[in-house]
């Protein structure tokens, strides 16, 4: 008779990005697989960046069981990592009897004392962390994390996301042979079936969302916050639209909103239609032509970069963003562009509003590209990295075979 792996996650929050991979490995015969969170904010309305209460609207707990800690309720993912301190984790681990504890995430103590409680029971512990190396740290920081860093991943296997947080692992010291493949992606048949659902809708949506030109429409999603560069978007927008006809949609809300709104008001065909939650982006993604993310820092990765290819969108991507590392083939399906120069991303948004033929090339690369980062090749990497944490002898146990 199979005896299914016991597999525990450790996460902050519920995130519904994240489900449809959880969803997946629980359903795997050879995993019992729970997941355990340390907050509840995920659920429940939260700023997260949007400097107005959030909820999002997209299932991020069905199909796989899940429990929360003891403060789940009031715990605050946003904060550093004293935010989290869960001190009825390590009691938790010892009871679950977890044969492999996957973590998402490392920095915060409830992370930590989870990693320490499944070390000192000898048993196996897996990390997903989607940081990279784009943004240098001062040297003594570097220093510093390094050493720590590098004492934390020991003999741990990691499920990297991308290119840029590979090298992120090695720089750490994971071996290749520890590191396995689980992409970040998202639910590309639900983009999909809305991009053919909404497509014949086009002029309709534009009038919808306030946008009067048949002009190209370049869309940017994002938060509109400093590290996102929305009023150096709004710049290089400025220089394009001095030479030629076409409307800028800014979907998103955040500290810089006012700014933005203000500026944009100084701009020709400038729509700033605020927050858009899942259900309703997707309207923002079928009325556009091409898409735009000019982040400056820390963008990890960028999903809005997924959502907008698989509507068969050219991106325009700076080159703070990790995900254009893998997703975008420069003047294939987008073009990178360095993230100090807003003249330079007005140049390359010119050459694709001035050339349907270009666009529609592009665009079909990208949802080309965008179907290999997918829920079912993450799935197979979590599925590998424990099947490697506990041994073929034990994996043949849970699978009998």
């Amino acid at each position: 008779m199979s005896q299914p792996v016991r597999v525990a996650l450790l996460a902050a929050s519920p995130m519904y990005y994240h489900a449809p991979l959880y969803r997946a490995v629980a359903a795997h015969p050879a995993i019992d697989f729970t997941a355990i969170f340390a907050s509840s904010e995920g659920l429940r309305p939260h700023d997260a960046g949007y400097a107005q209460p959030v909820v999002w609207d997209i299932d991020a707990t069905g199909g796989y069981r899940h429990v929360f800690l003891r403060k789940a309720d009031k715990n605050a993912i946003g904060g550093g990592f004293l935010s989290l301190r869960d001190w009825d984790v390590a009691a938790f681990i010892a009871r679950g009897n977890y044969e492999v504890l996957w973590l998402h995430g490392y920095n915060f103590v409830t992370h930590q004392l989870a990693a320490a409680t499944q070390r000192l029971l000898r048993r196996a512990l897996i990390i997903r962390e989607e940081q990279t190396l784009l943004h240098q740290r001062s040297p003594l920081k570097a220093v510093v994390k390094r050493a720590a860093l590098s004492l934390f991943l020991l003999q741990a296997r990691a499920l990297y996301v991308g290119t840029e947080n590979r090298r992120w692992f090695r720089r750490y010291g994971v071996d290749p042979q520890r590191l396995h493949f689980t992409p970040y992606c998202v639910d590309n048949d639900r983009f999909r079936q809305a991009a053919e659902r909404l497509t014949p809708r086009r002029q309709a949506l534009r009038s919808e969302l306030g946008i009067a030109s048949e002009a190209p429409v370049i869309l940017t999603v994002a938060r509109l916050i400093p590290k996102k560069q929305p009023l150096a978007v709004l710049d290089a927008f400025a220089q394009l639209r001095s030479r030629v006809r076409c409307t800028l949609l800014v979907v998103g809300s955040g500290s810089l909103e006012a700014d933005v709104r203000r500026r944009a008001a100084e701009i020709p065909d400038v729509v700033v239609a605020g927050f858009m939650n899942q259900s309703d982006v997707v309207r923002a993604y079928g009325c556009a032509d091409v898409f735009t993310l000019f982040s400056r820092r820390d963008e990890t990765w960028g999903l809005v970069v997924n959502e907008a290819m698989n509507f068969g969108l050219p991106v325009v991507a700076s080159d703070q963003v990790a995900c254009a590392t893998d997703l975008i083939r420069d003047g294939v399906n987008g073009f990178v562009v360095d993230h100090r120069k807003p003249a330079d991303l007005a140049e390359r948004l010119r050459q694709l509003v001035e050339s349907p033929a270009l666009r529609e090339r592009m665009g079909v690369e990208s949802a080309r590209a965008v179907l290999r980062w997918n829920y079912e090749i993450a799935t197979a990497g979590v599925i590998e990295s424990v099947q490697a944490s506990v041994g073929e002898r034990r994996w043949h146990r849970a699978t009998g075979v």
